[in-house]
């Protein structure tokens, strides 16, 4: 068990509510870093520039360069759309492993 495994099972088993903040966090990071990761990779497969596609998914260059780089941004499902239908992808709902899952798989 790592480190940060042990501190956040102490203080879920001392704070309740801990488990489900830290996992809505997580959640939330790991979802914005999914994303950002998969529109920067395929732009690199596609030889794309940022400014490239945002014409290419009607979007201002400048909010697709926020959105890339900003972890509040909050873009619309229409947007994201946008992007991925540009890019040649599809958005896609899976079932994410949870902290309590990760902590009682250990």
């Amino acid at each position: 068990m790592s480190a940060i495994e042990r501190v956040v099972k102490e203080r879920a088993r001392r704070e309740p509510g801990f488990t489900a903040a830290v996992e809505a966090e997580l959640a939330e990071i790991r979802a914005f870093d999914d994303v950002v990761n998969v529109v920067l990779e395929r732009l690199g497969e596609l030889g794309w520039t940022r400014e490239e596609l945002a014409a290419r998914a009607d979007l201002n260059a400048a909010s697709l360069r926020r959105l890339l780089t900003s972890s509040a941004a909050n873009p619309t499902f229409a947007t994201m759309m946008s992007i991925a239908e540009a890019l040649g992808l599809r958005i896609e709902i899976r079932e994410q492993v949870s902290v309590e899952q990760m902590l009682t798989a250990n």
